[in-house]
């Protein structure tokens, strides 16, 4: 393929809407609903004792937007809410079918990446872990972003994340880079 230099960012906006495209459809019709209720669970699942403010912030819900999303789950029998730490919110963490419902939501989106990817060869495989975690370690610069973009990943799949490795620090990849990663200090605990 002989392309000019300029197509790359093109190309990767194109593959990134692909890409969220096969994602999506694919966790929404494990959760059998669309909305964020698919990414509610997952983000519960590995932050348990979330509240629903942290719920909404990471998932980009107005307050009432996340209530409501918190009720749904409530009601779909995937979360339960307990007291929180602080004696006024209430800690979300997931029941038994919740913890089923993530794990078959997690299945559904890797499939839906592994068929994506298995059109690539072995070596174009490794280069495309190795591009996507350069560009991925410049772009939390806080717990917030940490956990947004890491909302849906299955996170045994990645046991170093550069998501997270950005987060504390370390070095991005390539003088352009942008995002906050290289000097937050936000919050020294991280959301994994």
């Amino acid at each position: 393929m002989n392309l000019p230099e300029d197509a790359a960012p093109n190309l990767l906006g194109a593959l990134a809407l692909a890409v969220n495209s096969r994602m999506r459809a694919a966790v929404v019709d494990a959760a059998g609903a669309g909305g964020a209720l698919a990414e509610a669970v997952v983000v519960i699942k590995d932050q348990p004792g979330s509240t629903a403010e942290w719920l909404g912030q990471v998932l980009g819900l107005t307050q009432p937007g996340a209530a409501h999303l918190v009720r749904r789950l409530v009601d779909q029998g995937w979360v339960r809410r307990q007291p929180g730490a602080d004696g006024r919110s209430r800690a979300l963490h997931l029941t038994a079918a919740g913890r089923v419902a993530a794990e078959r939501i997690l299945r559904a989106r890797q499939d839906a990446l592994a068929d994506l990817v298995g059109l690539l060869t072995a070596e174009q495989r490794h280069q495309l872990a190795r591009i996507a975690g350069n560009l991925l370690r410049c772009e939390a610069g806080d717990r917030r972003e940490l956990a947004r973009l890491c909302r849906l990943c299955d996170r045994s799949r990645c046991p170093t994340c550069p998501v997270h490795d950005g987060y504390r620090g370390a070095p991005c990849a390539g003088a352009g880079a942008s995002g906050g990663a290289a000097g937050a200090t936000e919050d020294p605990t991280p959301a994994r």
